[in-house]
């Protein structure tokens, strides 16, 4: 005896009115379902055609500069740099397109199966031809290192056969050791199940640059070399003439661009871990960018932020603007609060006029008045100044070891009494100076800016100057001396990343090469909720452990 069972429809007229409601109130939510995922759709797809659509722009914009007519009042090496700049900024902007699109395609498709039937076809652009100056040849006189990578497993996921060795995938991928290079091979069997046919090897570990000639330390050094040694890239390449393995100079330019990616995620997670302070240094700098239609370069800005001197672990972001407009370190801090140490530029002033920063002046630049005039011509009263300023640099010097809490107290008990007397000083001798001499416009900055200049008796982790983000500064000093200039706004940003994990680097006693090598060899696979882990200071820990 066969048992049924069927869904009885309510027979009462309010049961069935309630049954129907309740199954209009499903269509309707299903309707709106739809909808909404409809409109995510559409949303993504806007967004993404809006960033091809400017990322192809750039591209082309880029190719036109490269590769358009130029004046040959340019010197050959000013030449070299120029179109260095430009290899290098096309290859970044081509790689991140490439990126924007898998991005794209990826999220576009899991969309797609959730959508209803109804739904649009969302149509993905196709990825583009990539611009590649050519898969060089990798010398053959160079020493080889063959890494072998077993399979996982010896049984077919398809069938569940036994896997027959028939052959090898080789990938030969061009490696540096300082001084010299050479080649590692990778070798993977290539296994075939004889019962169903089917043919796989053990996937390749994942590269820095995808189905790239370099290895991470290759990149490394090229990267270490143009930002830390500042070599531009042609002179790279004539060294590695010289040694035997001639790399052109777009090839270069594409590690390079394609490299620069992954630095500037740990840039900014050292960002996120430099707001976390409250107390920073700010400063800015010039940095030549590139204009092509005006046959000149612009200046932009780098500004730099940095961690208070005596951070358990201090850390260094340098930030890019087109510009010196004092927007930019708004934008940059954010809804930060805490202590913001300076010079006495105008345009960190809109952020002390809000009440979560206070202002802390630099007694280097007070000095720095005083000095210019005694530089001019023998100045008494600039003498007396230096002279009472040097006092107080005495005291930093012997405390410098000291606890934050004894350092306020020797300060005030010992600086305190000096600086009022000073202060008394340079009010009296204000009177009596001409109003618009140099030795007056030094004694008003210094009265001026008194409150924020006296802030460190009160707080012993301040520094008495603004030195320490001025010395990380050097780095981007010497690089504008050899390779000029940077190529776009773009390539500006990614210099502020690098400039950013160098100079952390430095500061954390990290050797800048041994680190990327390392980091540029884990990110590609690495987990973003364990990023932390690979920062200047953290990575010391466990590279010591």
């Amino acid at each position: 005896m066969v048992s049924t069972s069927h869904t009885l429809l309510p027979t009462s007229p309010d049961a069935l009115r309630d049954l129907v409601l309740s199954l209009l109130q499903q269509q309707e939510e299903q309707e709106a379902e739809r909808t909404r995922i409809i409109a995510q759709q559409q949303a993504a797809i806007a967004l993404r055609d809006e960033t091809i659509a400017r990322l192809e722009s750039t591209i082309a914009k880029l190719q036109r500069w490269r590769f358009g007519r130029r004046s040959e009042k340019l010197s050959p090496d000013q030449i070299s740099l120029w179109e260095e700049a430009l290899d290098t900024e096309i290859a970044a902007m081509e790689s991140l397109l490439e990126t924007v699109l898998e991005d794209s395609a990826a999220v576009t498709a899991g969309r797609a199966e959730g959508a209803a039937a109804d739904a649009q076809t969302v149509t993905v652009p196709a990825r583009p031809v990539r611009r590649h100056p050519g898969r060089m040849a990798i010398p053959a006189h160079l020493p080889r290192v063959e890494v072998r990578h077993d399979p996982k497993t010896c049984t077919c996921a398809q069938c569940g056969g036994p896997l027959e060795t028939v052959g090898e995938e080789i990938s030969e991928k061009l490696d540096y050791i300082p001084g010299r290079f050479q080649v590692i091979r990778h070798i993977r069997p290539k296994l075939a199940c004889r019962p169903c046919g089917t043919l796989e090897s053990p996937a390749l570990p994942a590269q820095v640059i995808d189905k790239g000639l370099p290895t991470a330390r290759l990149v490394a050094h090229v990267m270490t070399a143009k930002h830390v040694d500042h070599l531009p890239l042609y002179r790279q390449g004539t060294q590695y003439q010289r040694a035997g393995v001639p790399i052109s100079r777009a090839t270069l330019c594409s590690w390079l661009g394609q490299g620069e990616y992954w630095i500037s995620i740990l840039a900014e997670a050292c960002k996120m871990a430099l707001l976390e302070g409250k107390i920073l240094h700010a400063d800015e700098t010039p940095l030549p960018v590139l204009n092509p239609g005006s046959g000149k370069t612009d200046k932009a800005y780098l500004w730099v932020y940095r961690s208070q001197a005596d951070a358990p672990h201090p850390i260094v972001v340098f930030d890019y603007a087109p510009d010196r407009k004092g927007i930019h370190a708004q934008h940059f801090l954010g809804d930060w609060q805490g202590i913001l140490q300076t010079d006495d530029y105008g345009g960190y002033d809109a952020l002390y006029r809000k009440e979560q920063i206070i202002e802390a002046g630099c007694w280097a630049h007070v000095r720095r008045h005083f000095y210019d005039v005694e530089q001019r011509g023998p100045s008494p009263v600039a003498q007396k100044a230096l002279a009472w300023i040097v006092k107080l640099y005495a005291i930093e010097a012997e405390i410098k070891e000291s606890l934050p809490d004894q350092k306020v107290a020797a300060r005030q008990q010992r600086a305190g009494p000096l600086l009022e007397a000073f202060h008394a000083w340079l009010t009296e001798t204000q009177m009596q100076v001409a109003p618009q001499s140099g030795i007056a416009k030094a004694i008003g900055y210094a009265l001026n800016r008194w409150k924020a200049l006296t802030l460190y008796l009160e707080e012993g982790q301040l520094s008495i100057d603004n030195n320490p983000v001025e010395r990380a500064l050097r780095g981007v000093a010497i690089g504008r001396k050899n390779f000029l200039f940077v190529g776009n706004d773009a390539g500006g940003e990614r210099a502020a990343s690098f400039y950013s994990i160098i100079e952390t680097c430095k500061l954390n006693g990290i050797e800048p090469f041994a680190y990327l090598c390392d980091v540029l060899e884990k990110l590609p696979t690495w987990p973003n909720k364990k990023l932390h882990e690979l920062l200047p200071w953290n990575w010391k820990k466990s590279a010591l452990a």
